[in-house]
Formats: C-alpha cells, sequence, structure tokens
C-alpha cells in the first residue's frame, strides 16, 4: 500500500517506523539503500532518498562522507529531526553477515550525526528491524 506522505501520521516509534517502510517500500526487490527524512515532530518529508548499486556488504567508514551530507539537509530542512534507515534486499527474512555489517555501518554512520527513528531491512516477505 502507498501512503500521501501530506496527510500521513507523524513517525515517533520503531513500531509506525516499521509500518511507513513497509507502506512505502513493501517487501524487496532490488538490493539498495532507502532513507526517509522526519522533522523534529516526526511528519515526514517529501523526500525519500534511494541509493542502488550498494555492495553486499559495506567497507568500513565508507557511508561517513554520504551520512555528513544527510546530516546538512536535515540540519537546514528538519532541525531536530532523524531518519528512518532501510536496507533493501532480496531473500528472507533470516539475518545475514552482510545485513549485520550493514546495520553496524549504518549505525556507526548516522547514528554517531543524528537520531535513527528505525533501522530495518525489507527482505521477500516484508520489513524486519535491523540492530547492529
Amino acid at each position: 500500500m502507498t501512503i500521501n506522505i501530506d496527510d500521513a501520521p507523524p513517525v515517533s516509534t520503531v513500531v509506525q517506523a516499521k509500518a511507513r517502510v513497509f507502506d512505502l517500500i513493501g517487501p524487496a526487490i532490488r538490493r539498495q539503500l532507502w532513507l526517509m527524512v522526519l522533522d523534529a515532530h516526526g511528519q515526514q518529508l517529501p523526500l525519500m532518498i534511494p541509493l542502488d548499486g550498494i555492495p553486499l556488504r559495506p567497507e568500513p567508514g565508507s557511508v561517513r562522507p554520504f551520512a555528513v551530507r544527510i546530516n546538512e539537509i536535515l540540519a537546514r530542512d528538519a532541525p531536530g529531526g532523524s531518519l528512518i534507515v532501510t536496507l533493501e534486499r532480496p531473500g528472507s527474512a533470516a539475518r545475514t553477515a552482510p545485513d549485520q555489517a550493514w546495520a553496524v555501518e549504518l549505525t556507526e554512520s548516522f547514528g554517531k550525526l543524528m537520531r535513527i527513528t528505525g533501522l530495518f531491512v525489507a527482505h521477500d516477505d516484508g520489513v524486519a528491524v535491523l540492530t547492529p
């Protein structure tokens, strides 16, 4: 199901963030990373950032320069806001070693600069919380 972001309720919990990811991204189609920007009140900005062509496993520190740029956007357009970060990858819901590597890299890169409202993996059957 796709939702209209302008009419969508705010997102302030992991459960709400997971539902938003399911509504907007749904089950996995291809390997990519998605970023959703929330303002300080949990309202999603009309900006979804897909990054395709990502490797199976990130190189340590490889996401940091991108996180710095996203932090600048957040500071400018949604001060006090946060991110919802989703790794989309085809496959089962079972957590993999590459999933774990992405969880660590994303948490290290984004989490040190801004608040992450939710970190998820979109797989063949839906969406799951991804923790480092």
